[in-house]
């Protein structure tokens, strides 16, 4: 309970940063992209909590669905045009130091929340890979989409048919480097955390 608090105290205090240094107003909006990461975060805490089994498929859903806002937030390195001077410029610094720390933040949140799921599934070691890389091919597709075709978490609602639509459109050779380099990067970032051991555990909801 206290890690809990803690990351969801860091998500303020990053926000106040970012908020300070007037982001939000010339910027991307790094706080709201940190609460959709910590949402996802949130929502694999109640699997954990919520020991009922009907409950558990409808928090993971949930979880999935926020889940690809984490390591998005790696794609906000494109507003960061001034990065080049940021150890020499006074503003420039100050940009980076609330960048760099909301951007981790997210990723943070993907992590952990993919911690708490796998625990809670109990794959096997070489199932434990196959799943980390489905989803992050899964999470990479849906970060094009946010990135390139603007669209949202709020979009499977409002507009499932043109997720989908975008979805199937991202199968294009010329969009492939994106997803696959996406793909490399969440599945070699969450590879640090994948089970090491070859013992067949099982899993139980």
């Amino acid at each position: 309970m206290r890690k809990i608090f803690m990351i969801h105290l860091f998500f303020l205090l990053i926000s106040l940063l970012v908020y300070m240094e007037g982001i939000t107003k010339s910027g991307p909006d790094l706080v709201w992209n940190m609460m959709l990461a910590l949402i996802a975060y949130d929502f694999a805490i109640l699997t954990r909590y919520f020991k009922q089994a009907w409950l558990f498929p409808v928090f993971f859903f949930l979880w999935l669905v926020f889940y690809p806002n984490t390591f998005y937030m790696i794609t906000d390195i494109v507003h960061m045009h001034w990065v080049g001077d940021a150890l020499w410029n006074k503003t420039s610094l100050h940009l980076f130091m609330a960048f760099v720390p909301s951007i981790l933040f997210g990723v943070y949140c993907g992590i952990e929340s993919w911690i708490i799921i796998r625990e809670r599934l109990r794959l096997t070691w070489w199932l434990d890979l196959i799943v980390t890389g489905g989803l992050s091919f899964i999470s990479s597709l849906a970060i094009y989409i946010g990135r390139y075709d603007r669209l949202n978490t709020w979009d499977l609602i409002n507009n499932p048919s043109q997720v989908v639509e975008k979805l199937l459109a991202t199968f294009q050779r010329e969009r492939l480097f994106f997803i696959l380099g996406f793909t490399f990067i969440q599945f070699m970032r969450l590879g640090f955390v994948a089970r090491d051991d070859k013992q067949t555990v099982r899993i139980s909801l």
